[in-house]
Order: C-alpha cells, then structure tokens, then sequence
C-alpha cells in the first residue's frame, strides 16, 4: 500500500511567517518603547540625583551667610573692582559686609532670573574656608581632632576681636594689614590676658577682602545638549582675592534651569513675627554705614526657587501647563512660560533656610 506524504503548502507558509513576523514586530515596538522608557527615567533620576548634590551645596551655603563677617573696625577692601553697574551696587567696602545681596531680574543671567551673592568665610573653594580656632594673648592657638578640621601653616586668615558691646563686637584685627598667615599671628592677639579672639580660614592666597563671596546664578555657557531651549545651568562662582575682579571659575550645580527666583522673609518691626517676603534684598537694605546690622537684626529667612527641566525631551510627554509658579505667589514669584517647551518635564525645586551665624 502506498504511503501518502504530507507538507505545508504555500499558503500555510505565507500565514504562519506574517504571524511569526507580526510578533517579532509587536515585540519589537516594545522593547523599543521600553528602551525609550527606561532612558526617560535614567535620565530623570540623574536630574534628581544631580539636584539633590548641586542644591545641598547650595543650601549649606545659604545657611552660612554672615559666618566670620567683621562688624567693627573695618579696613579698605575690594569686592569686585571695575564691575557693570549691577553688579558694582553688590558692593560694601569700606562698610561693614552684608551677609546676602542680590539683583532682581538681572540683565545677564538667563531669561532675567535672580542673581544672588553670598558674603561667608565658609563660601569658598579653598581647604581653609570655613575653618577657625582660638588665639590667646600667648599666641596659643588651639588644635581640633581630627586633625583635618585645623588651619595649616601656609593659610590665610583673618582674625576677630569677640567684644563685649556691639560697639566693639566682631571687630576685626590689623597688624599692618587686615589678614595674616596661620604661622604669624603674633601680632593678632588679644591684649587681655584671659581674653581670647578668632581665628577663620580664608584661603591659600592674600585676601583682598576679609572674607570669601560665591555667587550663585543661571548661566548660558556650557549648556548641555539635552537641556530645553532657552535654558542654562545655575553655578557657583567664588570672587577671587587677586583683585582680577568677576570669578572665572563657574561649579555647575544643576544643568538644564529655566528659572531662579529668589524671597527673603524679614522681622522688620522685631515683633518676632515674619512679615510678607520682600523680593529684592538690596533695595530692601541698600549699601550704607548701617545696612549690615540692620540685616542682622532683621532678616529670617532666605527662599530659592528654581525651575529645571527633568530628564530629556520627550515626544510622547506634553506638561500639562502653558506656564509655572517660581516663587511664593504672583507677587514675589515668576509665573514662567513653558508654552513652547511642553514636550519636557519640570520640577520646581524649592530650599527654605534659616542664617544659622548671621547674628553671632
């Protein structure tokens, strides 16, 4: 009996590769749009991650403002010598420092955010900044643990008188010039013999002035090629002590920033009660023989707002809003237009600290 053999037809065959093909390209699109998904994230997580490290310098760096300022007995200082006119109202010498200035809407800066200056010896970049001790009338100075928190031989300080009143509190030390190196402080010391005065890190170099300034804005150089139009990255820029003027040297602290606005919160009638925030700090204590005690006596609280971009470009993604809130309210916030950048995400990141040296 003959055995009949059996096949796919032709038929058959064209039916069951269009099923293998409509598998591998449903298959395909997802792991295609998984791909997709999981760049979109990555790069969402990094924006976070990034903020997190850029605005925790940022705001440790706001909580030090006023730290090591000398009150009294000031001496001919440079800030920033031959600046733009903005930036020239940033200024104190020959008066008392003010711990925070700034200008509202800045010319410079990247769709006219906030600029910000923050006086500090803990602001700068140098190992010294933000280090101090103890000088007694013996030229004794005393040695933390460990050993990585003291000054060393080579650095630059300067060197305060405690006082008692306000007349004479945080005055500043001069012996020929208004700084020293830590191996010369013999002709810093107190004159009482019980008494004691301090001693703050400057940096490796001659100060011009008796402490260290970072400014903080958006700038438009060196911007990322994922980031949205019109867009920037908020640094950190210390003024050098070589009198060269502007920094610079730029930290970049978060890339990809739209926006940066800033609300500082004062007592002004020292009820102890915080009146409504006032938006530009400089007018609200212009330069003058009292601006820095005034400051003193009166500021609470500094607030930054910062609209950055989360992630990359997504084509699939459209922001829900034509515009964004980067303040407090409408008064002293910004209500910022994303109309023509939807296809990204946006994060307002907000930092609310309290000077925790401005008085002392």
């Amino acid at each position: 009996m003959k055995r009949r053999e059996y096949a796919f037809s032709l038929i058959e065959l064209l039916i069951a590769m269009a099923v293998v093909m409509l598998v591998l390209f449903a298959a395909i699109n997802f792991f295609s749009v998984s791909v997709k998904q999981y760049k979109v994230q990555t790069k969402i997580t990094e924006t976070n991650m990034e903020g997190i490290l850029g605005l925790e310098l940022f705001r440790r760096d706001l909580e030090s403002l006023g730290y090591g300022l000398p009150w009294n007995d000031l001496v001919a200082y440079t800030e920033i010598a031959g600046a733009s006119a903005e930036l020239s109202a940033l200024n104190d010498s020959p008066n008392a420092p003010r711990a925070v200035v700034g200008i509202d809407c800045a010319s410079f800066t990247v769709n006219r955010s906030d600029y910000l200056a923050i006086k500090s010896d803990r602001v700068g970049m140098d190992g010294a900044a933000g280090k101090w001790t103890t000088l007694n009338s013996a030229n004794v100075k005393r040695s933390w643990a460990p050993v990585t928190e003291n000054l060393q031989n080579p650095d630059y300080v300067v060197v305060m008188s405690a006082g008692g009143l306000d007349a004479t509190r945080r005055s500043l030390v001069t012996s020929g010039t208004f700084y020293t190196q830590y191996s010369s402080t013999s002709g810093f010391t107190p004159t009482e013999p019980y008494a004691a005065n301090i001693v703050y890190g400057i940096g490796s170099t001659a100060p011009a002035r008796p402490f260290n300034r970072a400014d903080y804005f958006i700038r438009n150089a060196d911007v990322p090629e994922h980031c949205a139009p019109n867009t920037g990255v908020l640094v950190k820029a210390v003024v050098p002590h070589d009198n060269s003027g502007v920094a610079t040297n730029f930290l970049p602290l978060l890339d990809c920033v739209a926006d940066m606005q800033l609300a500082y919160y004062l007592d002004a009638d020292g009820d102890g009660f915080v009146e409504n925030p006032v938006k530009d700090i400089s007018a609200a204590f212009p330069a003058g023989s009292t601006a820095a005690r005034d400051m003193r006596e009166k500021l609470r609280e500094v607030r930054v707002y910062i609209l950055a971009q989360e992630g990359q470009r997504d084509n699939s993604f459209r922001y829900p809003e034509t515009s964004i809130l980067v303040g407090p309210d409408n008064t002293v916030g910004n209500n910022f237009n994303v109309a023509g950048s939807r296809n990204y995400r946006w994060k307002v990141y907000t930092l609310a600290v309290k000077p925790a040296n401005l008085a002392q």
